[in-house]
């Protein structure tokens, strides 16, 4: 019997999740777009209305984003993008997708990318519940989930895999789409 790799598994979620979220983020704000990046490839669209296209130099193969996208402005027109380019984004979002236990350094990696895009909605997914020693941590010292960054958080969910969808009542502080 042969096992999938957990990476093989994270790369199975990243159009189930998008998907997912683009529907959820759609409804709260009229609209999402994400892409997967996962490889370290992103869009022209994408790499347009990035204020600050430094950030690409540090991102690759290796060390990106699973998915990445923003919810554009109200009112705001898709193209000419050339002409509109970062004027055109209301939120960025970035998540990562993770299919083991949730550990510190996923928490990390899944801040630094809501860091380095300015994103108000950093996202971590794990096919796990949440470990009771991060909710704790959490409650007790409130860095876990705390980005300084504007007082933005990250937002930490566990996605079911049967039901296709996000746990909306398990999410790590509150769920992103109730603000």
């Amino acid at each position: 019997m042969t096992t999938k790799s957990s990476k093989t598994v994270e790369k199975e979620l990243y159009e189930p999740i998008k998907k997912y979220l683009k529907k959820a983020f759609g409804e709260k704000f009229g609209n999402c777009y994400l892409e997967t990046t996962a490889n370290g490839v992103f869009s022209d669209l994408l790499k347009s209305v990035v204020r600050h296209d430094i950030i690409f130099s540090f991102l690759g193969r290796k060390v990106s984003p699973d998915l990445t996208g923003f919810i554009h402005t109200e009112g705001s027109k898709w193209i000419p993008l050339a002409l509109e380019g970062p004027n055109i984004v209301k939120d960025f979002i970035t998540v990562e997708i993770k299919s083991g236990r949730i550990t510190l350094q996923d928490i990390y990696q899944a801040k630094m990318y809501g860091d380095l895009f300015q994103a108000k909605y950093a996202l971590l997914i794990s096919l796990k519940p949440i470990p009771g020693e991060v909710r704790r941590l959490d409650e007790r010292l409130f860095f876990v989930t705390f980005r300084y960054m504007r007082g933005w958080y990250l937002y930490i969910g566990e996605w079911n895999m049967s039901a296709n969808a996000i746990n909306e009542f398990r999410w790590l502080p509150r769920s992103p789409f109730q603000d």
